[in-house]
């Protein structure tokens, strides 16, 4: 059997170059949600403030492996091909970091769906399941003198891989389905560009961590020998990562849009100033001040808030 450094070590190294890049990335938006957080309760924050610890270690771990295959045994083909234990703790890491973002989501999609508990316990089950058959991998794959001695057990990475594509999946389309549901709701233009504006950027976000496991994959099942796998799974929990902060911190631009300020004044546009400032442009007629035109204006505002606050993520008491 043939080895090349390109497709192992090789790609190795450039998923440990991606995974540092992202975690550049994860730690600038660590310090934004917690500049911004003042609305999260202590449990999102210490939840925040350990996925970045997990991430830190993840990429220190890589570090290690790294300089372990590249300096330590540099030259040795066959030192390639023997599993290092600081790959097994990055599967684990992984799968930590993956199952606790997919919680996050799991308890959004509960809020949205005003208290469903199916969909929490099947993304539940299938985030425990994922995280089993990732460890079962790690303990045969510690077992044998080398990568290749992993075949037999490769039925637990196609089993995980599909499961979490399902996972991701059920969580890209329920958002799709829940937010477009308080979109139907809406009366304004205004507030209605709000949540649409939150469908497209929770879809985008989860929708590249599916791709993402669609190419550990296809990539795992086309070329089982080499390590071009190895990029796609390193990125694989920093983008659930991000992908969290994206939506958390979003919520900042999303709620400047629901009180931007109006005539100048440089002051929070009231609910009608709001209406006001959007829809005059659009329409023939201005919103009427008689007590019905307002409660349907502050009922629209409330529902875009509450679309707001849950699908970016929410707050935890």
């Amino acid at each position: 059997m043939s080895l090349s450094f390109d497709s192992t070590l090789g790609a190795a190294f450039l998923g440990h170059f991606l995974s540092t890049v992202l975690f550049g990335v994860t730690s600038v938006q660590t310090w934004t949600f917690f500049k911004n957080s003042h609305q999260d309760g202590p449990v999102m924050k210490s939840l925040v403030s350990f996925l970045w610890i997990l991430d830190a270690l993840h990429a220190a771990l890589l570090t290690w492996s790294m300089y372990h295959y590249l300096v330590t045994d540099f030259g040795n083909l066959f030192a390639v091909i023997k599993p290092f234990w600081t790959i097994a703790a990055v599967i684990i890491l992984t799968n930590i970091t993956n199952m606790i973002v997919r919680s996050i989501f799991a308890w959004r999609l509960w809020k949205l769906s005003g208290g469903f508990v199916l969909i929490p316990i099947v993304l539940g089950a299938l985030s425990l399941y994922i995280c089993g058959e990732a460890f079962y991998f790690v303990a045969k794959g510690l077992s044998v003198p080398t990568y290749f001695g992993t075949r037999p057990y490769s039925w637990s990475l196609y089993a995980a891989f599909g499961a979490e594509i399902l996972a991701d999946s059920m969580i890209t389309v329920l958002q799709y389905f829940y937010l477009r549901r308080f979109r139907a709701g809406m009366r304004f233009k205004s507030t209605d560009s709000v949540v649409q504006l939150l469908m497209v950027y929770s879809i985008n976000t989860c929708l590249v961590t599916s791709i993402c496991g669609i190419l550990c994959l296809v990539t795992y099942t086309a070329l089982p020998n080499d390590f071009v796998y190895w990029p796609f799974y390193f990125v694989l929990g920093k983008l659930y990562i991000n992908a969290l902060l994206a939506n958390l911190n979003a919520r900042t631009s999303l709620h400047d849009r629901l009180a931007q300020p109006v005539h100048g004044s440089g002051k929070p546009a009231t609910t009608l100033d709001t209406v006001s400032t959007f829809e005059v442009a659009n329409n023939d007629r201005v919103l009427s001040n008689d007590s019905s035109a307002n409660d349907a204006v502050q009922l629209d505002m409330k529902m875009a808030r509450r679309a707001e606050v849950l699908g970016a993520g929410g707050a935890f008491v």
